[in-house]
């Protein structure tokens, strides 16, 4: 039987698109569609819930039609069947709940009919409040089409079941997975998380290669036990030592090969004149615990003040380069050096 092909419009954050991208082509054909859009062609659906530099994933039907109205017709209606057909084939044990409808004009008459026609077909209520099988309504990219996108998974692929408390402050999970690649993690190396929080970038990096050593200090008991609570949920094999403490101060075993450091932010945590003597103080504690060569990534968005600190005292470090993120109004950047 000749395995189905599926065009899947891949969703990333701003930033994330690179890192997606090589992760993606693993799967299939792939190519940038915007700053924030991928489109990959891959008969392997299951595998696609790896991705880990994606948002979210999505089967997209584009046909040609005028206005909405048309995707009603019988000749469409049987294509998005066989879609979601296909999807429950892969996924026997998937479960969703409720059919969501996303697009402009979501509730004039003709889009409530496609959405009452799409959950008929899936056999779902409409839920627009809480449906996690996701179905956005767009015009397509070539004039006269309109295109249909179904989530293949009721969360997103952002979604992490192991991150089972909300602590604030916790880095974004595909932006972690970004970072991770952009900072060329490997089984070999040692990590220290300098401000580790509740853990998302070594217990991110355990489903990549679980690295030879990886510490991870915080000030916040709370934080520290959040972050081994991830790690167990996880279930990923690999060893992390997590540390209560002041990592600027706190004794540790120096010769990493890998440092991270997500610092507080003047509008979540912290002040910002302070942030910048804490970036400075940073920089020379990992200073001192980097082996030759190692590189110290830096994700902050305190960027005019890492700018100053990096001119007036780098502690030794290289800047190799900074990448920018863009997620829901915030603008991080990853300082990324090298000794």
């Amino acid at each position: 039987m000749t395995p189905i092909t599926h065009d899947l419009v891949l969703e990333v954050l701003e930033g994330c698109a690179s890192s997606a991208l090589a992760e993606a082509r693993e799967l299939g054909p792939v190519r940038t569609v915007a700053a924030t859009e991928l489109l990959l062609r891959t008969s392997d659906l299951d595998a696609v819930r790896s991705l880990r530099c994606t948002v979210a994933a999505s089967t997209a039907l584009t046909v040609p039609a005028r206005r909405p109205r048309e995707l009603l017709e019988t000749s469409v209606q049987q294509r998005l069947a066989a879609m979601l057909e296909e999807l429950r084939r892969q996924r026997p044990r998937q479960v969703f709940h409720g059919l969501r409808l996303e697009a402009a004009g979501a509730g004039s008459p003709d889009m409530r009919r496609l959405a009452g026609a799409l959950a008929e077909l899936a056999a779902l209520p409409v839920d627009d409040a809480d449906g996690d099988l996701v179905a956005r309504v767009r015009r397509g990219a070539s004039p006269g089409t309109w295109q249909v996108l179904l989530r293949t998974t009721p969360r997103p692929l952002a979604t992490r079941a192991w991150r089972t408390v909300d602590y604030p402050g916790a880095v974004n999970a595909t932006i972690a997975a970004t970072v991770l690649d952009l900072l060329d993690v490997r089984a070999e190396d040692a990590v220290l998380d300098m401000t580790c929080g509740s853990g998302t970038f070594l217990v991110e990096q355990l489903h990549r290669a679980a690295p030879a050593r990886a510490v991870g200090v915080d000030l916040e008991p709370a934080a520290i036990e959040a972050a081994r609570r991830h790690q167990r949920e996880a279930r990923r094999r690999g060893r992390i030592d997590w540390v209560t403490g002041d990592v600027l101060t706190t004794p540790l075993e120096g010769g990493f090969t890998r440092i991270l450091s997500n610092p507080p932010w003047g509008t979540l945590h912290g002040e910002h004149e302070s942030n910048e003597r804490l970036l400075a103080d940073l920089l020379a504690r990992a200073a001192e615990l980097a082996a030759p060569g190692a590189r110290l990534g830096v994700l902050t968005h305190e960027i005019s003040r890492m700018h100053r600190v990096l001119e007036q005292d780098a502690a030794g470090w290289r800047r190799l380069g900074e990448h920018r993120f863009f997620q829901k109004g915030h603008h991080p950047r990853l300082f990324l050096l090298e000794r």
